[in-house]
């Protein structure tokens, strides 16, 4: 290390060191609230979060027991368990419009939503050709797979990759 840069950072530790001493003995207010809740209360309201900030997630403890209980089951099975919130969890299909067709050099296209999702059509053929504006739906298949569905009612193996 060169002798002006340790000059510099000995200059930095002489001045963090004097800064925290000379603010060691000071304390804030809510230091002295005993209660843990009650002190957080108060250093919350003393330092508020900015207004852009986003709140922190609350931490469930009873959507976590649920999970682990859930851990390792099948959609089928966690389906059968509670089929409403595995609807409102899990959509079984999407419909978009196609913002966007591009090929690949392989053959395979890549199709872009309107909602900015990017699918992979996995098969390399002619049928189902698909254009900007065009209705198609996504449908879960076999094995967590997807199949995305054209308007004209051909069906091709999706992959989202984006």
């Amino acid at each position: 290390m060169s002798a002006p840069l340790k000059q510099r950072c000995a200059l930095i530790s002489l001045s963090l060191v004097v800064v925290a001493s000379a603010t060691a003995g000071e304390s804030h207010p809510c230091a002295s609230v005993s209660d843990a809740s009650e002190r957080l209360a108060c250093y919350d309201a003393a330092f508020p979060r900015p207004a852009d900030a986003q709140a922190e997630p609350i931490i469930d403890e009873a959507a976590r027991a649920d999970s682990l209980q859930e851990f390792g089951l099948s959609r089928e099975q966690l389906r059968k368990r509670d089929p409403e919130r595995m609807r409102e969890v899990m959509p079984d299909q999407l419909q978009a419009k196609v913002a966007g067709v591009a090929y690949r050099r392989t053959g395979e296209r890549l199709i872009t939503l309107e909602s900015k999702q990017v699918w992979l059509l996995t098969e390399v053929t002619s049928k189902g050709q698909l254009r900007v504006g065009d209705p198609v739906v996504i449908r879960r298949a076999a094995l967590g797979s997807f199949m995305l569905v054209t308007p004209g009612g051909v069906r091709l193996r999706a992959k989202r990759v984006e």
